[in-house]
């Protein structure tokens, strides 16, 4: 028990860090785009604060994991990283609009608040020494997951990634604070700040998509519904099935049921077949939670087929 613990506070020690390392920066950046009048840095700001909420998300990927089930919540606690993928969809949703909204505001207005071509090169190089350091973490972090549940890792790697995407964002903006110093162009800011709030809209579509899809209880991206029915479908020891469903339990888990009529001659070897198709249906489709029914053909009735 007390490697567990040990186990899951590395895990956890990498997400920790860069969240708070983040949100502080974040909301650092917020105050200094009021002050140098930069929406350039606005958007950057709502930019990193979207890869703080998958930061969260990922994080509570490793930390329900380690919550026991109760007689109350017998999935345990795992679907709260759906819920938390939701709150970070709306809210990406309210960055991007604000962020055109500022834009546009101030091209048509031509703001006469010059933005501080300097101030936003200092703030956004910040930016960038924060998103490395913080990629740096989970690059060497690596501590195996004694579940073995591969989404954590990776959780990680794809946290990694969106480090490093921050950085180059931020580096985008200190290109933009070079050329107002240079310049003295003020439109620049505004214009960066719509392309970052292009860039979150494309990244984050996909995203927020699969969120939308999960709190529905549709299939998981990633899991192959029509392969899943056809194995089904085609086992030798299946003569026919209904009430397939498959449905998300959390952000990384996915959970199957189905009714099963098997052959006469495969009746005998009825746990052997639910073997077969359980191992299948994990190691194949990654389907972790299984739950098949052995029905006669008599009882072979479907009551929410699709």
């Amino acid at each position: 028990m007390i490697h567990t613990n040990q186990t899951l506070k590395m895990k956890q020690r990498p997400y920790v860090i860069g969240i708070t390392l983040n949100i502080v920066f974040v909301l650092a950046e917020l105050v200094f785009a009021k002050i140098a009048h930069s929406t350039a840095l606005f958007a950057d700001a709502f930019h990193n604060l979207s890869d703080v909420l998958a930061l969260i998300i990922a994080w509570l990927a490793v930390v329900v994991f380690g919550l026991k089930a109760t007689k109350q919540h017998t999935y345990g606690w795992h679907n709260m990283s759906i819920l938390a993928s939701i709150f970070n969809s709306l809210l990406l949703i309210f960055a991007v609009v604000t962020i055109f909204y500022e834009g546009i505001r101030d091209l048509i207005t031509a703001n006469v608040s010059h933005a501080s071509g300097a101030t936003i090169m200092i703030v956004a190089a910040v930016g960038i020494v924060i998103n490395f350091s913080t990629a740096f973490l989970f690059r060497v972090s690596g501590v195996p997951d004694e579940h073995g549940h591969q989404s954590h890792d990776l959780n990680e790697k794809t946290a990694y990634v969106h480090l490093l995407a921050d950085a180059g964002v931020s580096l985008g903006v200190v290109v933009a604070g070079l050329l107002i110093q240079w310049t003295g162009l003020v439109a620049i800011d505004a214009i960066v700040s719509m392309i970052i709030g292009v860039v979150i809209a494309v990244t984050s579509w996909p995203m927020v998509k699969s969120t939308f899809n999960l709190a529905l209880n549709g299939v998981p991206d990633g899991i192959d519904e029509v392969a899943v029915a056809e194995y089904i479908a085609n086992h030798s020891g299946v003569a026919q099935f209904h009430d397939l469903h498959i449905w998300p339990l959390s952000t990384t888990e996915t959970a199957l049921t189905v009714h099963l009529s098997l052959n006469s001659t495969s009746t005998g070897d009825a746990q052997m077949i639910l073997e077969d198709i359980t191992s299948a249906l994990r190691t194949t489709f990654h389907i972790s939670h299984v739950t098949i029914q052995i029905e006669t053909s008599s009882f072979d009735q479907t009551c929410n087929q699709i």
